[in-house]
């Protein structure tokens, strides 16, 4: 496995605004423990390209005819659709000793410079003291937009994004989590960025 780099962000709060809680309110609780969580870019799973999946091993020269077939297909065509789960692990400090709530969490994922798809995370998240969570976030996009050649290119381009291989590409996520406030919900200013561990940011 790569060389694990830690990319950890701390979200930051503005004085002015927790001021402005209501003292003692479940809000405030919950926003100072968000406060000192961090974010990681785990890894990626389930990577399927035009439908292939790409596990350990992963080789151009080890395909079938079928596949093969279906990846020159799709490099004609120009469409060349690679889908995978990025995860994103939230780790709340033990010694917050407060449950931390995200509302939501908005998102783009990015393949060195180039965003390649973004997403929301409509469902509220729970990051209990000391019990690091799998926030999982589906991808799909197509590879072509990334202005690659040919079939093999393809193929070789997509091992790399899955950490298969010897070259890997640099993914990074950049994150805007959501909490609930008694004005109702507020998105933080800046987004957090994390690069996948072991990739070079």
């Amino acid at each position: 496995m790569p060389r694990s780099i830690r990319h950890a962000a701390s979200l930051v709060l503005f004085a002015a605004l927790a001021a402005a809680l209501v003292p003692g309110c479940a809000a405030v609780n919950q926003m100072a423990a968000l406060r000192l969580a961090t974010f990681d870019f785990s890894g990626v799973s389930d990577v399927r390209f035009v439908g292939i999946p790409l596990g350990p091993g992963a080789d151009y020269s080890k395909l079938g005819v079928a596949d093969v077939a279906r990846v020159v297909a799709a490099a004609l065509a120009k469409q060349a659709p690679i889908e995978l789960v990025a995860h994103v692990t939230a780790t709340n400090p033990p010694d917050n000793k407060v449950t931390a709530r995200m509302e939501g969490l908005d998102w783009k994922f990015f393949v060195e410079d180039h965003q390649a798809f973004a997403g929301r995370l409509a469902e509220p998240i729970e990051l209990h003291p000391g019990q690091p969570a799998d926030v999982p976030l589906a991808v799909h996009f197509d590879l072509v937009q990334l202005g690659v050649g040919g079939a093999r290119d393809l193929y070789e381009l997509a091992v790399a994004i899955a950490g298969q291989g010897q070259v890997h590409k640099d993914l990074r996520l950049e994150l805007v989590p959501t909490v609930q406030t008694p004005a109702g919900p507020m998105a933080f200013p800046a987004p957090i960025v994390v690069h996948r561990l072991g990739s070079t940011p």
